[in-house]
Formats: structure tokens, sequence, C-alpha cells
């Protein structure tokens, strides 16, 4: 047994073994409003996502969910106010996958361990990455971004969230399939690197589906490839890049959100949080919201998502020592 499944099962057991109190806190949760944190600015992907999420949990549990934007260090300070939290299950983060994989591994100044520290309740959204380029570059299509590419290695920069954030992420992997070497920008959220990018500032970007999807039209913008197992019915003239024959940018570089409270909560907290995610995702206003920003329902439970984060820092690791990603 791997000593993160080890020290996961004891913080859970602590919390099941902190008495009386922590029962009673359970009966009849949640009897107050509950604080959804967030780790990045109002109006981010990530933020419209938490308050459509936050809209449907409250429903399913019968309780104002109050969204608390905490951002900076691409979501780090949210999840360590997270982890600091009381563990009563009225503090929750609508988590990315950045923050839950890679920021404990990437920042000697990150204290918090998503096995020891958090609790992921359930996986609840993904969304497929669109790599767009300025045509100013003289890039329209992915071959000629790989032939500039490779003449003229760490020139072209691309723009993202954040260190450690997923448009930082599929970059980096982009670097590896491909065998080139770019120049990463990063930037305090997805808005300013996307401003910087639309006013030619950036020669690429990876942007969400819904961002893609509004800029396709503009012809001062190539769309070049999408990432995952197939086209997206979004931007069906889209080739992936599998199809373009740069592989590893599959499923596996799909970004992902899931809900996630702190470690130790009572198991009937966890119970019925889990419930409650169940029921949002198949609440049909989520869905209808969902798919109008481009978001795919991702429906894994914990055990799931656990197995999806250790495989996700395991890729993470990897690139950290081919030099793709910086350890701070």
């Amino acid at each position: 047994m791997s000593q993160r499944f080890t020290r996961r099962r004891f913080g859970l057991s602590a919390g099941a073994l902190l008495g009386a109190p922590a029962l009673g806190l359970a009966k009849g949760y949640p009897t107050r409003p509950i604080r959804m944190l967030v780790g990045f600015a109002p109006g981010g992907p990530t933020d419209i996502l938490a308050r459509i999420v936050a809209n449907a949990l409250g429903k399913a549990l019968d309780q104002s969910i109050v969204v608390d934007n905490r951002s900076g260090a691409g979501g780090a300070v949210a999840a360590q106010a997270l982890a600091n939290s009381a563990h009563d299950g009225y503090t929750i983060l609508f988590a990315g996958d950045g923050q839950l994989t890679l920021l404990p591994q990437m920042s000697s100044s990150i204290r918090y361990v998503t096995d020891r520290d958090l609790a992921v309740i359930r996986s609840m959204a993904g969304q497929s990455n669109v790599l767009m380029s300025n045509r100013s570059t003289g890039i329209t299509d992915l071959p000629s971004l790989l032939r500039i590419a490779k003449a003229h290695p760490g020139k072209l920069t691309f723009g993202s969230a954040g260190m450690g954030t997923p448009s930082h992420l599929v970059g980096a992997m982009f670097e590896e399939a491909a065998q080139v070497s770019l120049l990463h920008v990063p930037y305090r959220g997805a808005g300013p690197a996307m401003v910087d990018f639309m006013a030619g500032q950036l020669d690429l970007m990876f942007a969400g589906m819904p961002v893609a999807v509004a800029q396709a039209k503009d012809q001062r913008f190539a769309i070049l490839a999408v990432t995952g197992r197939a086209r997206s019915p979004r931007l069906p003239q889209v080739p992936t890049f599998a199809e373009l024959g740069v592989s590893g940018l599959g499923e596996e570089t799909d970004v992902w959100w899931a809900l996630t409270a702190p470690a130790g909560l009572p198991p009937q907290v966890l119970s019925r949080l889990d419930a409650a995610a169940r029921a949002a995702i198949a609440d049909p206003q989520l869905r209808r919201a969902f798919d109008e920003q481009g978001i795919e329902i991702v429906d894994r439970d914990a055990t799931a998502s656990l197995a999806r984060i250790h495989a996700d820092e395991a890729r993470w690791s990897r690139l950290m020592k081919a030099g793709k990603i910086k350890r701070g």
C-alpha cells in the first residue's frame, strides 16, 4: 500500500474518531450556509463553473452556498485555505486538477498535500483544450507551428493562467509530445492571458472550448488542434492532435474539476456532500449550463478521482524531471 493511500485513510479515520462533537455536526447537516472556495478571480472559467455547481448543490442540499474567490498562486491559496478550515463540511472547494495534482509538488512554499489534507468527494466537470495561434506569426496550422518552433526554439510564446494551471500543463505536454521548445508566459488568470493574446502580445494560447468557439470566426486567429480522444462537436472542423500525428495529447490532457473538502470530515457529512454532487450532476439545469459553456459532465467517485490524481502526479513529475515544468 502506498504512503499516499495510507495517509488518506488515516485522515479519514481520524475524522471518524473525533467523537461526539463531530457526530453532532453531522446530524442534520447542513443547518447553515456553506462557503465554496474558488481559487481564481471572478469571471474566469473555474469561477463560472463553480457558480453553476454551487446553484445545483444548493438545491440538492436545500441550503445556500456562497462562492468565495481566493485567487493567487495558481489556485494554491484557496486549496491551502481549505486545508486549514474546520472539518465540519461548511467550507468546500471547487478545485481544478492543477490544484490537486501539480501545485503541491511544484513549489516548496506550498504546504498542503492532497492525500493528507484534502478529501476529494467527486469529480464533476471536464473540458478539452484548444490550441490557437495569432496569424501574424505566420502560423495557420499545426505543421506550420512545428516548422517555425523547430527552426526557432524557445522563441514562440504561449500564455497561461499561471504556473501549474491547466493551460500551462497542456503547453508543457505539447512541448514534450511535439519535441519543441516554447517560451511560457504565466499570468494571474486566464482572462489577462487571453487579453494579451488577442492584442497580439502572445503567439500561442491553449484555451478552453468556450473561448475557442467564440474566437473561431475571428480572422486574426487560427484554431490549430484540439486535445482529447475525438473532435469536439462544437468545433467539428478542428482536428485532434492525434489526427495530426502528435500523440500523448488525448484524454489525459483534458482539464477537470472536482468537489473537495478538508480531510477528516465525519463520514455522514462526506456521504451527504457526495449524494448532493451526484444529484447536481443529474440536474438538467446544470447540464444545460455546462453545455452552454462547452463543458462535459465528468462523474468520478472518490476512488476513481484519486486514481486520476495519482496518474496526473506521475505525469507532472516526469515533466519536471525532463525540465518542462520547473519546481519553485
